[in-house]
């Protein structure tokens, strides 16, 4: 079989790194999860997804992401087994196979060029809703059937726009929905500043945008929401080399991003 050609640039081809750290996860005999479609991805497409591997830090913070951002996911759709879970920036994600209860339906935000491949590469699923359209385009939101309870998910996303998108994406998700869940990923300010240290600054042509220090911060931006839980990545990351992360933690947790928890007001 012929395999397809990836050709992914910028921002869109981001969403590469993360997808092979959950295939490299997935093959390890005691993986924390199983991603059969990220396994399948890799094996059926042309791209060079090894020069990312070489980052064993950005691998093992990808793969801390997942766990975290499913264990989250999953506590949300326990109390709340009929909700909407909207993945903006989705990607070549299928975080739904990973935690779907039978029950609730799920949208995948993205652009053009990324649901092509996505639509080429991932199984269409009845409760799985494609929304091709910027994150920006707010009327993506008119498409969201059950607009009360909702978790809205922004992983590998906010760092690369601007505090303005960022606080009118959710002034508006405020006034769209009701009693919303957010599960967010942040980037610190400091790792912004520093990002030609990042691997992957340095092997795509992208820059990181927006950062904060602290997750509440994004309550003073928006503060129909309130501040529920945070998680260091730095945390996550123990599990793949203890001793040596037990060392690094310290110095990494000031300046790792973190998954941060807001329920609306």
């Amino acid at each position: 079989m012929e395999k397809e050609t990836i050709t992914l640039t910028g921002v869109n081809e981001t969403l590469l790194v993360p997808l092979y750290a959950r295939a490299l996860e997935s093959r390890k005999q005691n993986h924390l999860f199983y991603d059969a479609t990220a396994v399948r991805i890799i094996d059926s497409t042309n791209y060079d997804f090894a020069k990312h591997g070489k980052s064993l830090m950005n691998m093992w913070g990808c793969a801390a992401r997942t766990v975290l951002f499913d264990e989250q996911a999953e506590a949300h759709i326990k109390a709340h087994p009929n909700c909407a879970v909207i993945n903006l920036a989705c990607g070549l994600d299928d975080r739904f196979r990973r935690v779907d209860n039978g029950k609730i339906h799920w949208y995948n935000v993205d652009l053009p060029d990324v649901m092509e491949l996505r639509k080429k590469l991932i199984e269409d699923h009845a409760r799985v809703t494609n929304i091709t359209c910027s994150a920006f385009d707010y009327a993506w939101m008119d498409q969201i059937a059950n607009k009360d309870h909702a978790l809205i998910l922004a992983e590998g996303f906010l760092m690369y726009v601007t505090e303005a998108e960022v606080k009118g994406l959710f002034d508006t998700v405020a006034e769209h929905f009701t009693h919303t869940t957010l599960l967010l990923e942040f980037m610190t300010k400091w790792m912004v500043d520093h990002q030609k240290m990042h691997d992957t600054t340095q092997k795509i042509n992208v820059n990181f945008v927006w950062g904060i220090e602290k997750s509440d911060e994004f309550t003073t931006l928006c503060p129909q929401f309130q501040l529920m839980s945070e998680h260091n990545f730095t945390d996550g990351m123990k599990h793949f080399a203890p001793i040596r992360m037990t060392f690094m933690s310290l110095l990494m947790r000031s300046k790792n991003n973190r998954l941060a928890c807001f329920e609306q007001i």
